[in-house]
């Protein structure tokens, strides 16, 4: 008896060192289950919050009302809408196209003024960059132009915070819009789930706006046109490549994959709601390279300015 009851004690302890294991994956397979509904929970929260906000009910009773008045079919009114959008949000990119022309002017004042103390003081002629437009030492020295590099940096750094013209300053202005175009097209999500099924007739492929995109074409056309849009903001804003930049591109290179996975599956009418979104940003931009239109709003001159702002968007500010 007492040997039994050895063998099954130790038998027992055998059991528990195996059975413990088991309870250990089923515990985190619970939390691994309980953290992902949780997270769902979550989600759901958040686009309820987006659905109901006050400005997503704001925006779309301002759509309806523009049907009602205009007599527009619904996908006429959701382009409609973009365009009034637009126009209401361009005092932030005017605002902010002020304030890169000031950094851009302040900037190429002080590298042209280093450089012509640092010409006095080491007695070396200067010569202007055709790239740039920007003034140069004459030499081949790179311990000379290395040290005026860097005392460039450091007067346009600090002329910069003085003038309060940092170029963080520019980019949450132009961002700061981004929530708009977010909570409208919760406002149309909110048209679309009523109480009617409003008639939104397509043309050539599309039949039927209230269905997805059976080629996306549009889906696609806006994440292109997308890239375009911030390639241009990169050329004509532009600024030093470190983690930070980095770290916003990849996000919004994310987020826009991301837009297109989900407007493939999405009424086409949401993919060209983005559709003129995106080209009536791009036209803001190309305006606001209008050296008349910036005269006329006060934006300060750049030399990259064209008469054709079209081909201006991919030349760079100097």
């Amino acid at each position: 008896m007492l040997l039994a009851r050895g063998i099954n004690c130790k038998l027992f302890q055998k059991s528990l060192k195996y059975a413990a294991p088991s309870i250990s994956v089923n515990n985190n397979v619970y939390e691994g289950k309980r953290n992902i509904s949780k997270i769902a929970a979550a989600g759901e929260t958040f686009i309820q919050y987006l659905s109901t906000s006050n400005l997503t009910t704001s925006l779309q009773f301002c759509m309806e009302e523009i049907h009602s008045i205009t007599g527009l079919g619904w996908g006429s009114t959701f382009i409609a809408s973009a365009l009034l959008l637009r126009a209401v949000t361009s005092p932030t990119h005017i605002y902010a196209e002020k304030l890169l022309g000031k950094r851009i002017r302040y900037e190429n004042y002080v590298h042209n003024k280093v450089t012509e103390e640092m010409s006095k003081e080491l007695k070396i002629d200067i010569v202007t960059d055709p790239s740039t437009n920007l003034s140069q030492l004459k030499t081949d020295n790179k311990r000379i132009l290395d040290v005026t590099k860097r005392h460039i940096a450091e007067n346009v750094k600090q002329t910069l915070i003085d003038n309060k013209l940092l170029p963080f300053r520019t980019i949450c202005l132009k961002f700061s819009t981004v929530p708009i175009w977010v909570f409208s097209s919760f406002s149309i999500r909110n048209i679309l789930q009523g109480g009617f099924t409003p008639a939104m007739p397509g043309a050539l492929w599309i039949t039927d706006l209230s269905l997805p995109d059976p080629y996306y074409i549009l889906p696609i056309t806006v994440a292109l046109l997308t890239f375009l849009n911030i390639y241009s903001h990169r050329l004509l804003s532009p600024v030093s490549s470190n983690m930070f930049t980095k770290s916003v591109d990849t996000v919004v290179l994310i987020g826009v994959l991301i837009g297109v996975k989900f407007a493939m599956n999405l009424p086409a009418i949401f993919s060209l709601y983005w559709l003129s979104v995106a080209s009536s940003g791009i036209l803001e931009i190309a305006l606001l390279r209008n050296p008349k239109f910036k005269k006329f709003i006060g934006i300060e001159k750049l030399p990259t300015d064209s008469k054709y702002p079209l081909t201006n968007l991919f030349k760079k500010n100097k």
